[in-house]
């Protein structure tokens, strides 16, 4: 039975209302609250729908999925529960505090709603008026969080979109709307006294105030709310995004969160003809950036902390109207319209994200090669996973190695596993884990007590190659972590870990695969082979590589098995592994990696001083011989190897089959001699060097941070 409300007048004292009684002078303004019940009813359906969001048809999809939530059938994060016919709101049949806040959020209403608009079957309607009668009558304000009562009511007002504006739903009587109208507005105030201090919670609840606000100026309420909305909705802008543009949750997907709340305020400011300040414009284009160059080329995103496998190009798309750039609209039409961004890499400063590419017009456009690097912090909040210089690649369509995702927040281990600790630990990141140890102290939720640091150390992008240079510190172990990647001929990477410590340590190296390679991966030398993906080290007798199970999340409560691959050394102190990581598409690739000797002043160097690779791909038709070298001291003295002689971090040089030069690039380079040629003489002045194609550009070091 629904519950019913008594509806007081107008004439009736303000002081008069209680749980259970209305008041319609107290919940509208002039002249709305003059008007009867029926009235009322009839002007809300009757309202003009062209200020809120164009409402997508209904199809027959959403009669299925809206079928057993008739019957009380929630599917809520891939865990069903079927509660009785008066199911009490404020208990969870799950263990996971999760499965009852999708609940409460109510996303299922959409559902009912499409299926009623597909179907024109009333007992949707009935369904989702019986199921706000029953949480408006159960639930007091602001149950769970508030985060809870922002998303609720975005979904309320989508639903009722629905079933009230141009309609004559039976299901919605006058004596629902005051209902829902007294909740919503009573929902909305208490948010506006209870707001989240900060972070994609408090985003999500500002955009719900706006929203309600917006949406029923009759609303008693509604004028001071929208005042407050649009106020603290700047300021939160302004606070919840870094300087470069990434909200500082630094997860990629609560980032498009924040950004999707924000894009809504702004397309009903446009609906609703509101101004918004041009920061707020500016503010968003920043935020647009990131995303534009976060994308994969396949169009996903990797899962960096917290979140799901999603692609938020239809998050792009509806921003693009109001957004529009030459980049923006690259990015959508995978190259077909507009212009590629300024950057083919880039670094986003204050997040510590770099994200290294290849030629934006390689075509296909999936085919772009794709290196995402993570070298920022934990992040604010309680979403950040213990994955300091971890980093997820992707090439030919296809994610090679990823970030395994969140999976759960809840630590139930009815398997005898906590699985939020197994997917937000170091071991589930493509990093270095230091004496088993996660790089700090695992928490469920928000970090406690001193956390890792990590940072940016150099960086440069040119175009003849990519150099990425981070550093990570924990508390939990002396050891210093520094982690390079060298992007070569935009082709494949080079991955260069160093462990400076004093004391005897197990170092193991990860590398989650996509669950595509579960089944395909293989030992091969000193490395695996994948689909288009080979993994190599030089042979070294201390090295032990094994292929692992693991697990990939594509979204809540989901996992699927993919395979991990582990180099571990057991040292005395310091440590290093150099990785070479080969996207191919012809099967016929082949690599080889070895070491080569490097001295300086006649005398053979640690391989935590400097070490040199030699790196041979064997193709169908085509056989490189690369050279590459990196000195892991700051300070540039003369090394030798092969027939190389340098004053330099970094040098590359690619040969062809019979030994002749096809291109060199060198960074932080004062002196660089091949085979008795000079072909650098800059000593005192540190540059970049690129010859390629008979062509040699030597320019300033740009780009580049203080150590």
């Amino acid at each position: 039975m629904k519950p019913r409300y008594p509806i007081m007048e107008s004439s009736a004292p303000l002081d008069a209302p209680s749980e259970t009684v209305i008041s319609m002078q107290y919940l509208l303004v002039t002249p709305f609250a003059a008007l009867t019940p029926a009235e009322l009813l009839a002007h809300f359906r009757r309202r003009a729908v062209d200020n809120y969001f164009p409402l997508p048809a209904g199809k027959a999809k959403h009669v299925a999925s809206a079928a057993p939530i008739l019957n009380n059938e929630f599917t809520l994060n891939n865990e069903t529960h079927r509660l009785g016919n008066e199911f009490a709101w404020l208990h969870n049949p799950s263990p996971d505090l999760e499965w009852l806040i999708l609940l409460h959020k109510f996303y299922y209403s959409r559902d009912l709603a499409l299926a009623y608009d597909y179907s024109g079957d009333e007992r949707y309607a009935d369904k989702w008026v019986g199921l706000v009668s029953s949480w408006i009558e159960q639930v007091p304000d602001g149950f769970l969080n508030s985060q809870v009562t922002g998303r609720r009511l975005q979904q309320w007002l989508l639903a009722y979109h629905y079933f009230v504006p141009g309609r004559n739903c039976s299901a919605v009587n006058a004596e629902f709307l005051l209902v829902f109208l007294a909740s919503i507005q009573s929902q909305a105030v208490f948010l506006s006294n209870h707001l989240t201090p900060a972070g994609n919670h408090r985003t999500i609840e500002l955009s719900a105030i706006f929203t309600v606000a917006v949406m029923f100026p009759e609303l008693s309420a509604s004028a001071e709310l929208l005042a407050f909305a649009q106020r603290e909705l700047l300021d939160n802008l302004r606070q919840d995004f870094l300087a470069d543009g990434v909200q500082k949750e630094l997860s990629t997907d609560y980032h498009h969160t924040v950004l999707k709340n924000f894009l809504r305020v702004r397309e009903l400011a446009e609906l609703n003809r509101l101004t918004l300040p041009a920061e707020f414009d500016a503010l968003m284009r920043e935020a647009l950036e990131f995303s534009i160059y976060a994308h994969k080329p396949d169009g996903w995103l990797p899962a960096i902390n917290d979140g799901d496998i999603n692609s938020y190009l239809g998050l792009l798309r509806k921003a693009e109207p109001y957004y529009p750039s030459d980049a923006l609209s690259y990015v959508l039409s995978q190259g077909k319209v507009g212009k590629p961004p300024m950057q083919r890499s880039r670094l986003f400063a204050d997040s510590g994200y770099c994200i290294l590419r290849s030629d934006w017009k390689e075509q296909p456009y999936a085919d772009g090669r794709y290196l995402f690097f993570d070298c920022g912090q934990l992040g604010f909040g309680s979403h950040g996973h213990y994955d300091l210089l971890n980093f997820e690649m992707a090439a030919f369509g296809r994610s090679l190695i990823v970030d395994p995702g969140r999976y759960t927040y809840h630590e139930h281990q009815s398997d005898g596993i906590n699985w939020r600790h197994a997917f937000k630990g170091t071991a589930a990141h493509n990093t270095v884990m230091v004496d088993g140890k996660d790089q700090m102290a695992y928490r469920c939720h928000e970090p406690v007590g001193p956390q890792p640091i990590a940072s940016v150390l150099s960086f440069e992008s040119n175009p003849g190659f990519d150099f990425v240079h981070g550093r990570a510190l924990s508390p939990l172990y002396e050891v210093d972590h520094q982690r390079s990647m060298f992007f070569a001929e935009t082709e494949y990477w080079i991955v260069n870990d160093v462990l400076l410590a004093t004391d005897a340590h197990r170092y193991e190296q990860f590398f989650h695969l996509g669950p595509e390679a579960q089944g395909q991966t293989v030992l091969q030398g000193q490395g695996i082979r994948a689909p288009n993906l080979l993994i190599a080290q030089a042979r070294r007798a201390e090295i032990e590589i094994t292929i692992k199970p693991g697990w990939v999340s594509p979204e809540y409560g989901v996992k699927q098995p993919a395979p991990v691959v582990s180099f571990s050394q057991e040292n005395s102190g310091s440590g290093w592994f150099q990785t070479v990581l080969y996207p191919y598409k012809d099967n016929d690739t082949n690599l080889h990696v070895e070491t080569i000797p490097v001295t300086s002043l006649g005398q053979s160097v640690p391989a935590t001083q400097a070490l040199a690779l030699s790196i041979i791909i064997q193709a169908k038709t085509t056989c490189y011989h690369d050279y590459f070298f990196l000195a892991n001291q700051s300070c540039l003295s003369e090394h030798r190897f092969a027939d190389v002689t340098c004053r330099a971090q970094v040098v590359f040089i690619r040969r062809d089959a019979e030994g002749g030069i096809l291109s060199v690039r060198a960074y932080m380079a004062e002196w660089l001699e091949i085979a008795g040629r000079t072909l650098l003489d800059s000593i005192g002045n540190p540059v970049c060097l690129n010859y390629a194609m008979g062509q040699l550009h030597i320019d300033a070091i740009n780009g580049s941070l203080p150590a």
